[in-house]
């Protein structure tokens, strides 16, 4: 059956043809339910009649479903249309290892990557009782980013388990293909395969072995004039010495080509497993085997029919050469310096990290210029290429039996929780409002302890609805026996790293009085030690340890900013290097070119009067020292006048007094911009202030805070004394950077569970804005208090900024602003006539690297 672009199989559009085989045709298709790009392969509908093909034909479906893997591709459906049988699976851009071997010669490490990506596919497959039986050239394809992904499990045939129960093979299809029955592709067979014996593991070895010669030294192992020779030749003879092809290939590949193509199955690999680390130990020290092979090159071949006779003599040579790599190793290790292998080359920001099962497949998040969303890659550290996964989101964890915890969609600062196996797939969402960095799997891969955000309160919880700690929970990581649980918790005026049992009967604080925290808590392999990456004011975020007591270390600092994101078993970290660039520019009145009106590191624009002629500034970075610092500037361009210490919220009507938030302990108070002395609010009992802005006639304050019950509010004080008034209910908060009363002083707008909502500040229902979906930011009243100034959080740029008719949802577009990446770092003041604007962006430039040697 030959299909034309445009027919359906099922959901699924065809495209055009890929190419055609013995089981069947393939094509280009598209899910036109999820608009993924996928490979359809078609049994021809004569050969669909026949029972024997087409259970054949489902059983390389269902043997290949059942692997999860990054080296095996992934399959999305077995369907019929009609008289066609199909299977909807992952499509692979790039190219056959066919195609790539004729395009010339790869380089020795190259065939060795490739060689160890498919052992390690294979090993998977042979875990689990299935043998692919027709490895190929044709059947493995290499990705453009240099992933490896083995096709066709047609041949695949499950060795059924001594015992008579088979549940545990859930995949064992019938009639199988009984001893005498030779299968495969002439060439890659192995003898036993060849001599139609019954078949394990080990065959895939020998095929492996094939490849291997055929990509060092060009030339086919057992090529004969006809298939019968050929066959013949691989049960009896040997194939030409690699080292009269190939007098330069290190002893170790051929010491792996000879146990790979020994007749005698019981001379090849116990473990397909061991052959992967075989592959992977001679490609990551390839310089040190071909160094250690010069010596040995004039060495005579030997018959494979003589492996045992020589097996000692090759246990001492390789026993030498692992003796060699362990002394280089250990005499690295002497040195103080730690290494550091750069994993990413893109720029832009990064999410998350987090290492596979394998300690060598990473994965990250990262919103990479020009991009408005996060997205998913996969990498290792071989290759400098990632491969990019469908859907939108950003890594959470990585369970021990190779599934992904993922947040789908991030645009601030909760997403959706999902998990899919690591290979791939369309997301199972598990839970909504899940905080970033906000889960991690239990140590036996089943169970997820999460932070979860209910009434704007951020609560652990494990399993999924028991609450172990009820609020400012961030980050949480198991300890590798899945004893214990660390997170970031925040308090009144600070952070700590502390860690709770996994009951949640006992709770305590490691190490306290952190400004900030990036990253996640990471256990050290033994469990001794969480590391972590935090920084107190006027400091970057460096790389910090705690043990158990709450003995604390620094471990290293750079300049820049680190963020700790993973620990593997054998100790290597996954770090990301930040360097944000921070930029202010703004639109003087009367002028009609934007200026820079940033002033040192990091100028953060409080607020803008009315008139558009006075910038609030606070700076708070390196620059600024340990505390924050307030900052008076003129949008002409005039010096920033210094005013104090604190963090500026706002501006009084008359530019007379700001609005300043103080840290220790936690309080308002209000500093004079001219003579004067600062006077502090009665905080009665309240904390964790985090916005404020005056009424327009100065007289009052509005801001939001934490009472007693840890829930935030908003509040109404008067500026000339008395205690502050709640006007909302609890998790109403205020959006930052932002001028949230009315022109008339009647009402406010805050965030409650991601809406915009509008309270009356002297009684009233509260009401959202009608149509404003979460995520759109609103940032100051229109001069008529009819409508809001709003962007859209981790838009494409240039920005768009809207306002918003605050009865109707009707929007129309004030101004389009060019801002070349927000990287989540987009502060706007508008005055209210929208003819002056000050703006703040973050342009964070990261790489995410994969450090050895910290201690």
């Amino acid at each position: 059956m030959t299909l034309a672009a445009g027919a359906r199989l099922g959901a699924y559009e065809v495209l055009a043809p890929l190419g055609a085989g013995g089981m069947g045709e393939v094509y280009r298709g598209r899910d036109t339910r999820l608009g993924r790009a996928v490979a359809l392969k078609v049994l021809p509908e004569a050969l669909a009649l026949d029972r024997d093909r087409l259970s054949r034909f489902e059983q390389e479906a269902r043997a290949a479903s059942a692997l999860n893997h990054p080296n095996i591709v992934t399959i999305h459906e077995i369907g019929r249309e009609g008289d066609a049988a199909f299977i909807a699976m992952e499509l692979v851009d790039g190219k056959t290892l066919r195609e790539l071997s004729a395009s010339g010669p790869m380089p020795l490490r190259r065939i060795l990557n490739v060689a160890a990506q498919v052992a390690e596919g294979l090993a998977k497959a042979h875990s689990v009782g299935i043998v692919h039986r027709d490895l190929k050239p044709e059947n493995v394809m290499v990705s453009k980013d240099g992933f490896v992904k083995i096709l066709d499990f047609g041949l695949a045939k499950l060795i059924e388990p001594e015992a008579n129960d088979l549940s545990a093979m859930p995949t064992l299809a019938h009639p199988e293909t009984h001893p005498g029955t030779v299968m495969g592709t002439v060439g890659y067979m192995s003898p036993e395969q060849a001599s139609g014996e019954t078949l394990d593991f080990r065959t895939d070895q020998f095929s492996l072995g094939s490849m291997l010669y055929e990509m060092t030294t060009g030339e086919k192992a057992f090529q004969r004039k006809t298939a019968a020779e050929t066959m013949s030749a691989i049960i009896r003879d040997e194939p030409e010495p690699v080292t009269r092809l190939r007098p330069d290939l290190p002893l170790p590949v051929r010491w792996m080509l000879d146990r790979c193509l020994a007749k005698d199955r019981e001379e090849r690999y116990a473990s397909t497993r061991d052959l992967a680390r075989d592959l992977a130990s001679v490609r990551d020290h390839i310089s040190e085997v071909s160094s250690g092979s010069a010596a040995m090159l004039a060495a005579p071949a030997r018959s494979r029919r003589g492996v045992k006779s020589v097996a000692l003599g090759l246990a001492l040579a390789a026993a030498a050469l692992a003796a060699g790599w362990a002394l280089a190793r250990g005499t690295a290790k002497k040195t103080t310096a730690a290494s550091f292998k750069r994993l990413t080359f893109r720029q832009g920001g990064l999410g998350n990290a987090r290492f596979a099962p394998d300690g060598q497949t990473i994965f990250y998040g990262a919103d990479w210029e020009g991009e408005s969303l996060r997205r998913i890659y996969q990498t290792r550290p071989e290759s400098p290429e990632s491969r990019e996964f469908e859907f939108p989101g950003d890594i959470l964890s990585v369970s021990s039996t190779g599934e992904l915890a993922i947040q789908l969609n991030v645009r601030g600062p909760t997403a959706t929780l999902a998990r899919v196996p690591m290979s791939g797939g369309v997301p199972r969402e598990v839970l909504e409002n899940v905080a970033y960095a906000g889960a991690d799997f239990s140590p036996d891969g089943k169970q997820l302890a999460v932070v979860h955000v209910v009434d704007g309160k951020s609560r652990l919880e494990f399993p999924i609805g028991h609450v172990l700690v009820p609020a400012g929970v961030d980050s949480p990581r198991f300890s590798p026996g899945g004893d214990s649980i660390a997170f970031h918790e925040t308090g009144a005026d600070s952070i700590s790293i502390s860690v709770i049992d996994r009951l949640g009967k006992t709770k305590k604080a490691l190490s306290t009085g952190w400004r900030f925290v990036s990253g996640a808590p990471c256990w050290t392999p033994d469990g001794r030690e969480i590391w972590f990456t935090a920084s107190q004011p006027g400091q970057t975020e460096a790389l910090w340890s705690v043990d158990r007591s709450g003995r604390r270390r620094l471990v290293t600092r750079v300049p820049g900013t680190l963020e700790l994101d993973d620990i593997a078993r054998d100790g290597r970290v996954l770090l990301a290097h930040h360097l944000p660039l921070h930029s202010l520019k703004g639109l003087a009145p009367g002028e009609s070119k934007e200026r820079d009106l940033s002033w040192l590191d990091a100028s953060f624009p409080s607020d803008l009067s009315s008139d558009g002629r006075t910038l609030l500034l606070t700076e708070q970075q390196e620059g600024a020292g340990p505390v924050p610092v307030i900052y008076l500037r003129n949008t002409n361009g005039a010096p920033a006048v210094r005013l104090g210490e604190g963090f500026g919220l706002a501006l009084s009507p008359d530019a007379k007094w700001v609005l300043t938030g103080m840290l220790r302990p936690s309080h308002l108070s209000l500093l004079p911009t001219g003579p004067g002395e600062a006077k502090n609010l009665d905080p009665d009992d309240l904390r964790e202030f985090s916005w404020g802005a005056f009424t327009p006639d100065g007289r009052r304050v509005v801001f939001s805070a934490a009472g007693k019950d840890d829930q935030s509010r908003l509040y109404v004080q008067d500026v000339a004394g008395g205690k502050p008034r709640a006007i909302s209910e609890a998790g109403a908060r205020l959006q930052p950077a932002s001028s949230p009363v009315s022109p008339d002083g009647r009402r406010v707008f805050a965030l409650k569970a991601g809406q915009v909502v509008i309270f009356s500040i002297d009684g009233g229902e509260p009401r959202p804005i009608p149509g404003l979906p979460p995520g759109d930011i609103p940032m100051q009243w229109s001069l008529d208090g009819r409508s809001l100034y709003v962007y859209v959080y981790r838009q494409e740029p240039p920005v768009k900024v809207w306002l918003v008719d605050v009865d109707t949802g009707e929007k129309r577009l004030w101004k389009e602003l060019p801002v070349e990446t927000q990287g989540g770092g987009l502060r706007l003041r508008i005055t209210p006539d929208g003819k002056s604007y000050v703006y703040r962006t973050i342009r964070v430039f990261s790489a995410l690297y994969l450090v050895e040697g910290l201690r």
